[in-house]
């Protein structure tokens, strides 16, 4: 473990030994098992926006969402393997800290990228519901995916500073027996820093969460006063509602729901992150910085559960994705089967086999 500064905040071993086995627990059980999943999660996502099609702009965007998901999920699987106290420094090319400090950053990049794509479904929708004449001429599958390329190229921009102030460096480890290569930071640091915490850790998360709740209500508001006036200038029942009623709610409910997730897991980061800009003792080698790591075990945890759930959100909102989601299974579940089978009848067959030897040892 790190050492911190000269005092502590947390001075008791107890209370030390109680923080360093929440933030283990936290980052090496839960998030590593989460994490896996999610990775198989995304990747059947993916699959099954294929097999739907890129005719529609939406599937083109969560299928990049589902990309930039598993981005996120690996990378944060290799900095959490960089926290593994299991694995000595010795057996590495490069020291674990800054090992997870690259691995870090790139995770945050894919996330923020994540959330441009959520508030970019969630804009479309919303001009889809406002003027869905005009929207679905001009928001095409092209432009989906020309939109997706520059929000990727542009959040790019994200891991430009942290790495331009990093120099990589060969050092001796204690002992002397053995190099490995570190990280050099300049001396241009914390003015570079400082400017960048600003930008990635407070307007890119805030501006993001701001653009998703207006869509958001500016859609379900639109959304529930067409169906009053669908209910008051129609003759159906009020217990026979319409196919393109149940649709909307799907749609509204299912913006309720990515709004939801996104904010409860994103923005307890984004919130981490400008704490470690405005306050310095939260920062390596500060005396806030063993707070600093209980809280990261908490919001990288809640990171990687925005990245894994998406797959109920689709499975429970879109009939189509079911539809293709059990076609994909199907032949997995075939082949178990069949598997089964051959290992049950091998059984059987060696079973018989071993009881003919023995009776033929008894006569």
């Amino acid at each position: 473990m790190i050492s911190n500064g000269s005092e502590p905040v947390v001075n008791s071993p107890l209370e030390l030994s109680v923080l360093h086995a929440l933030s283990a627990i936290n980052i090496m059980v839960c998030s590593e098992l989460i994490g896996l999943f999610g990775i198989a999660a995304n990747v059947a996502n993916m699959i099954n926006f294929r097999r739907q099609g890129f005719k529609d702009g939406v599937n083109v965007t969560l299928f990049a969402l589902s990309f930039c998901d598993l981005g996120a999920l690996v990378a944060h699987q290799f900095s959490n393997m960089c926290m593994c106290p299991w694995i000595r420094e010795t057996q590495l090319f490069m020291l674990k800290s800054h090992l997870f400090t690259i691995g870090f950053y790139l995770n945050g990049y894919f996330v923020r990228v994540s959330g441009w794509l959520t508030s970019f479904i969630t804009f479309e929708r919303c001009l889809c519901v406002v003027w869905p004449l005009k929207v679905k001429r001009v928001i095409t599958p092209r432009t989906a995916t020309l939109v997706n390329l520059a929000i990727v190229l542009l959040l790019s921009l994200y891991l430009f500073p942290p790495y331009y102030i990093m120099n990589l460096n060969w050092v001796v480890l204690p002992g002397g027996n053995q190099t490995i290569l570190a990280i050099v930071f300049k001396s241009n640091r914390e003015t570079i820093m400082a400017v960048y915490y600003f930008i990635a850790d407070q307007f890119i998360p805030y501006s993001t969460i701001l653009v998703l709740l207006l869509c958001t209500t500016i859609t379900v508001s639109k959304l529930k006063s067409k169906l009053v006036w669908r209910q008051s200038t129609t003759l159906v029942a009020a217990n026979k509602t319409s196919t393109a009623t149940l649709k909307e709610r799907k749609v509204v409910a299912m913006l309720i729901n990515i709004s939801i997730i996104f904010i409860i897991c994103l923005l307890p980061q984004s919130t981490l992150g400008a704490a470690v800009g405005l306050e310095r003792e939260l920062k390596l080698n500060g005396k806030y910085f063993n707070v600093l790591l209980m809280c990261y075990s908490f919001t990288s945890l809640l990171e990687t559960i925005n990245c894994s759930v998406s797959i109920f959100v689709y499975y429970t909102m879109s009939t189509k994705y079911r539809q293709e989601f059990w076609e994909i299974i199907r032949p997995v579940i075939l082949w178990k089967n069949s598997v089964f089978r051959l290992l049950r009848s091998e059984t059987l067959m060696t079973l018989r086999s071993m009881r003919f030897i023995r009776q033929c040892i008894q006569w």
